[in-house]
Order: C-alpha cells, then structure tokens, then sequence
C-alpha cells in the first residue's frame, strides 16, 4: 500500500480499468449506432406486413423495402447467418418508371432466389426515387439496415445474422461503394457489379460522346423526319421521352413506326456509318455483328435521352464537356471535329459530379465483378478503382473478377457465389468450405465456381 499511485481515492489499476471498460463500452455503441437509429424506432415501429412465409414488406416515405428469409428451423440452425442486402441498378425516372421493389434475374433465377437457395437472408428496397438516385440511394440502404434490426426485434422467433453484407449491379455497384465509405461499420463485406466505380466523370464523357457523335452521324436525317433527341446539354422534350418509352406511340411522318424503329431504320439505311459512331465513342462491340452494334446503339442511346433532365436536375447543370476533344475513327476525323456540337461544362456541374466519385477508401472486404465486354459501363472501371485502392493501402481488402463475357453485368451465378466466399472468407478469417453438393444446376458452374475460389487461396468440397 506504501508504494502503490493513487488518483484521488482510487488505485492507478482501477482507474485503468474502468477507462479501459468505458473505452470498449464506447467502441461497441459506436458500432450499434451504425447499425440502428433509434429515432427510426418510433416512426416506422410494427410496420411490417407479412405477403408469405418468411416474406416482408415496410414502406417508409416513398421506399418500399422487403425482407425475405428462409424457413425458421433451417436459419436458426446456421453456425454462420449471413444477411444480404441488395442495391438495385438504374430504373427510368419518375413517371416513367414507377417505385418499384427490384426484380433482378441472373438467368431463369431471381437475386431472392439465389440467396435464400443458399441459406441466405436477402433484403432489398425500392429507394425513394428513381433515375441517378445514387446519393438518396445512399441513404435507403443505411435505413434499410435500421429497419432490418427493427425487424428482428419485433421477429424474436429468428436469431439475428452474424454477418451483413451489400452488393448491387451498375448503379447498384456504385451506391455499394458509396454507402460503405461513407459508413464503414455497418456491413461486413461488399460486391460491386459492372459499376462506374473507377471514374464517374469519365463516365458521364462517354455517355455524353455517344450522344454527340450519334447526332452528327444521324441527325440530318432525324432532322427531316421532325425529330430531335436533344444533346447533353439542353432538356430533353417530354415528347421524344414518351416517345421513347411508348412503343404504340408512331405518327404518320414517322410512317408509322415508333422512335426506336425509326433510329434502327436510320442504322439499317447507313450502315456504314454505325461502326464509325461506334469506333469515335470507343464502345466494346463486335463489328462483325450488325445486330448487336444496332442493340448497343439503342441502349447506349436509352440513356442520354431517358437520364439528361434527371443529370441536370441533380447537379445543377451539365456535366459533359467536350471542347477539347479530339475524335477519331470517322472516315474524315478533320470533318469530324470541325463539325460536331461543341460543350462546355458547368463549373458547378462539375463540383457535383465529385459527390458520386468513390475514394478507394474500405474497412472491408470488397470485391468487384465486371465483364471485360461492357459497352454500358466500360471495363476500365475496375483497373481504376483497384488503383484507388492501392493508392489508400488497402489492396488485401480488394479482389476483382474480371468476366471474360460480353454484355453490360452479363455474369453467372457462380460469379456471385464466388464473390459471396470471398467476403465472408475475409470477413471470417476462414480459408475452407464444405459446401452442398447441389449448389448449383451444372458441374460446369461447380468447377468455375471453385476455381475462382481456388484462385483467391480458398478451398472448397462438395459433400
């Protein structure tokens, strides 16, 4: 007692004990609070609907969010629950396209299916808006978080997960990124598919080129048939989107066909002109193949005519520039460029675009997926965030699965199974998985499945 320090009345060893209780006191209810807002508690509280066994539905504001889990006795059984959270990709704006729960299929199979056929949770929501909605969406999906925890409060009767997880393709991809930035302690783990994650404003140059270089190849001849679809710049006309999106819509001076006849009529009439637009706008397609160049022009085309208003409407102007850009790829490059509409960004556009740029800034396990063939959201996305990546020292965390498939998110679903052990492998600190013989329909997705796995020093067995 002669030698022992004192603070006050009290021992120096209890004093550090209880900063040292206090301090992981304060560290758990950090991590709570990201999970759970009590104040959603009192808004939302015994709001979920039951449509059938072990599937939910809350709506709150305009969102309207869905649970969905599989039979009691086999989720409570799990060593390991898993829950995944799921981030849709774009949908037209509003009235286009209504709020809507997502539907998203990988071949014949829903994204609910597949998880739940693997013992999984899946939960998903609307978001409160459509279009470039990636910061709102942002928001939904940390809400969503909220009101899954409310659930299991109120559904006492299934034991909570011991994982979270997020994932989405296209815009899906790049609101994953975004919500796990900006809050890192509430999932576990991430995928990100075929999403414009390395580079938004490269991205929003490229949409915008295709537009311009589609108006200087075609819009003589849009022109005499009283058509105009705009450019990146000005407001697309309510008249040319409804036109878009109506397909029994096809007046007379259009010879009766709708738009999207009447641009592939155009393509059909100059064909030598498609693979210059799409040489000029450096769009991934087979050259070779006349139908699948008329098919990327019109989904390429899908959104700057159905996006542009939503574009400026959220970023308070036009976030395409191209005055100082060089094409090339055309019979006459020099006509070309003399020719074309020429674009000057808002300086406040451009501000805004740098809310939707990711950091390369994790505290998870993330992994992206992308096919080498996008057309949509080109392949270099995924070197440019894995350079983010690198350059915030948190490359161990990053795994990326290039696809080697053509399409925009044109993947399988050993990819998604693969990216799903991948995280949970990181996550867990686990590098080994007996698996269910019947995971899936073919031997040939089992063996990719594993080789991707085996690729990333996982091993796994079929019992």
């Amino acid at each position: 007692m002669k030698n022992s320090k004192r603070c006050g009345n009290y021992p120096a060893g209890k004093i550090f004990l209880w900063f040292f209780v206090f301090l992981v006191l304060t560290v758990s209810c950090q991590k709570d609070d990201m999970f759970f807002d009590p104040a959603l508690d009192i808004e939302h509280n015994t709001m979920f609907k039951s449509t059938a066994p072990g599937k939910y539905t809350n709506t709150t504001g305009t969102c309207i969010n869905f649970i969905s889990l599989p039979e009691v006795e086999a989720w409570n059984s799990l060593d390991s629950r898993y829950m995944i959270f799921y981030a849709h990709g774009m949908v037209d704006p509003v009235p286009y396209e209504g709020i809507k729960l997502p539907d998203d299929c990988i071949g014949d199979k829903s994204v609910e299916e597949i998880i739940l056929a693997n013992t999984m949770g899946y939960a998903s929501t609307s978001y409160s808006d459509n279009g470039l909605a990636v910061l709102d969406a942002v928001e939904d999906i940390k809400e969503l978080v909220n009101i899954a925890d409310m659930f299991f409060d109120e559904h006492d009767e299934y034991m909570r997960p011991d994982m979270l997880f997020l994932g989405g393709p296209s815009e899906g991809g790049l609101v994953t990124i975004k919500t796990i930035e900006k809050y890192p302690h509430t999932f576990d783990g991430a995928i990100s598919i075929g999403a414009p994650i390395g580079d938004f404003w490269k991205q929003l140059q490229y949409m915008g080129d295709f537009h311009v270089l589609f108006n200087y190849f075609f819009g003589k001849e849009l022109k005499n048939l009283g058509i105009d679809i705009g450019n990146p710049a000005v407001t697309i006309s309510t008249e040319i989107m409804d036109a878009w999106k109506n397909e029994d819509y096809r007046p007379q001076e259009w010879d009766g066909r709708n738009l999207q006849e009447v641009l592939i009529g155009l393509m059909q009439n100059y064909p030598e002109r498609v693979p210059q637009l799409l040489k000029c706008a450096k769009v991934t397609v087979d050259m070779n193949d006349p139908e699948a160049m008329g098919t990327v022009t019109l989904e390429l085309l899908r959104f700057g005519i159905m996006l542009t208003n939503d574009i400026h409407n959220r970023m308070d102007g036009v976030p395409y520039d191209n005055t100082r850009k060089w094409y090339w790829g055309s019979d006459n490059d020099w006509r070309l460029n003399r020719s074309i509409q020429r674009i000057r960004a808002d300086y406040g556009a451009k501000m805004s675009v740098r809310n939707y740029e990711t950091t390369g800034e994790t505290e998870i396990p993330v992994v992206t997926i992308h096919t080498t063939g996008d057309h949509v959201v080109p392949f270099w996305h995924n070197p440019k965030y894995k350079y983010k990546i690198f350059l915030k020292g948190n490359s161990l965390l990053h795994t990326g699965i290039p696809v080697n498939n053509y399409g925009h998110c044109t993947i399988e679903e050993y990819h998604i199974m693969a990216g799903l052990y991948i995280i949970i492998s990181k996550a867990s600190l686990i590098n080994y998985f007996s698996l269910w013989g019947n995971m899936f329909e073919s031997p040939g997705q089992m063996e990719k499945f594993r080789e991707i796995l085996k690729d990333n020093s996982i091993e796994v067995d079929f019992k």
